[in-house]
């Protein structure tokens, strides 16, 4: 049996609580350096820039630079990892239900011989590139493909992510590294706070 948190000794409590309060600073200091360092001020932008999901959208984008995934061989790792997460997801509906997803949301999600080839092309001809619809696949877990689409064009506005139609009718996106820079200077700003316990 675990102990009971609530029942250690004060100094111990008050380190949780120091450790809870950093996690808090660091969201809210991520939301005011990425609308601080959005290109455009516009309130619809900025609003979305602060809700939750900006949040992950740009740990996702930072996991990529700073696990430097740049190879096909990487992006096909990443791809496989991300198929068999979701097959397992899919056998348990429990957990399904608790991350309030669909089984359809789910199946739709996994990369198939019709959608792999093409994140890999994208992928080949400029590294970091993703098919809007691809992203979203790897973003299912997070947020829905309607969530990711309006990120992505508020991202576009504030200069976080480029977007581009190509000739086969596909939106390819790439970041531009401002988000992860914001999400790594944070990251290393919350590290560095708890380190030092002030």
């Amino acid at each position: 049996m675990q102990d009971d948190p609530l029942s250690d000794d004060r100094q111990e409590i008050e380190a949780d609580l120091f450790v809870l309060e950093s996690l808090r600073w660091n969201r809210k200091e991520f939301e005011d350096r990425l609308c601080r360092a959005s290109a455009s001020q516009d309130e619809a932008v900025i609003g979305m820039l602060r809700l939750k999901v900006a949040y992950q959208f740009a740990e996702f984008f930072y996991q990529l630079a700073a696990r430097r995934i740049t190879t096909i061989e990487q992006i096909e790792a990443l791809i496989q990892a991300h198929n068999e997460y979701l097959a397992m997801l899919f056998k348990d509906k429990a957990k399904m239900k608790r991350l309030g997803l669909r089984p359809d949301r789910i199946l739709d999600a996994i990369f198939t011989e019709d959608t792999r080839p093409r994140l890999l092309q994208n992928w080949r001809d400029r590294p970091g590139s993703l098919d809007q619809s691809n992203l979203s696949r790897l973003l299912v877990t997070v947020m829905s493909t309607e969530t990711c689409r309006k990120l992505i064009v508020a991202c576009q506005a504030a200069g976080f992510i480029t977007r581009e139609k190509t000739p086969y009718g596909t939106v390819v996106v790439a970041s531009t590294g401002v988000m992860e820079q914001v999400f790594g200077q944070c990251l290393r700003d919350l590290r560095l706070r708890i380190a030092r316990g002030e």
